[in-house]
Formats: C-alpha cells, structure tokens, sequence
C-alpha cells in the first residue's frame, strides 16, 4: 500500500492563514482599533496557518473560500478586539477618525451610536474586514495557483528526464 503525497496546493496553505491575520490586522488598526500584544498575535497567526492549512484539502470553490475569509475576518475582529482593548487617542490612526475615535458620551448623554466597541467606526470595521476578506480570497487562489504550475512544470521536467 503507498501513500499518496500531498498536492502542493496543501503544502502551501498555511501561506493564507498567515496572510489572512495579517490582512485582519491591518483592517483592524486602519479603523481605528488596537493591536493585542504579539503573544497573542502569535497565537491567532499559528491557528491562522494550522486552520488553512486543515481545510485546503476540502475546499475548493471560490465562494466557499469566500464565506470562511468572512468567518475568518469576524473572528480575528473579535478576538482582537477582545484581546487589543483600546485607549482613546492611543489606536492607529485616530487623527483620521476624529470624535469616532473616542468612546466618550455626547453632552446629551445618549451613547455614541457611530463608535464601534474597539474605539472605531462600525462601518469603516466593517469595510475594511471586508476587503481583508476578498484579498484573502485572492491571496489563496493565487498560492493555490503558484503552487500548481511549479508542481505542473517539475511533473513535466520529469516526464522530460525520464522519471516517472
């Protein structure tokens, strides 16, 4: 009985779950969230690559990869949210939110409705955790595609030399 090798496609997919924390990172801090503290980054970029890496043998379709990048985006929002806290004036790129930024009361005392928990705006939140999610999406089909060829052309090579 031999054991089949694992497509390179496979070997490559921890790549995307690397790519995905990172992309999540930076839609995070662009709209005005923290960053938690790098144990914590380590530890969602290791589940990141160990997840990518686990369902690259079961998921192939575009959209399928589409909804898990947007399951993916929702979870690294909550856990960086949950593991960053925020300090008003202290997150990345406050200058560019403005009062968003802050987590103070207006002098009517009715919470602010545009801020989101993180200390950003929801919509900017959700915008840009929506495009980590399609680059992600992207990044995956370009690996899986990278991947391929290189293993297309070595099969060929080969074929070429004579090895089976």
């Amino acid at each position: 009985m031999t054991m089949r090798a694992a497509p390179v496609q496979d070997k490559w997919a921890w790549v995307t779950g690397l790519v995905a924390v990172a992309l999540g990172l930076a839609a995070h801090l662009v709209a005005g969230g923290s960053a938690p503290a790098i144990p914590v980054l380590l530890a969602f970029a290791a589940l990141g690559c160990l997840a990518a890496q686990l369902i690259a043998r079961w998921v192939h379709g575009p959209l399928l990869l589409l909804l898990l990048s947007g399951v993916t985006q929702q979870l690294l929002h909550f856990g960086f949210d949950a593991f960053g806290g925020y300090f008003p004036g202290n997150g990345f790129l406050d200058h560019l939110h403005g009062s968003q930024a802050t987590l103070d009361t207006p002098a009517d005392g009715s919470p602010d409705k545009a801020a989101a928990p993180s200390g950003g705006s929801v919509h900017l939140m959700l915008y840009t955790h929506m495009a980590a999610a399609i680059l992600t999406l992207l990044v995956a089909w370009g690996v899986s595609k990278v991947a391929g060829t290189r293993s297309k052309r070595r099969a060929d090579a080969d074929l070429a030399q004579g090895g089976t």
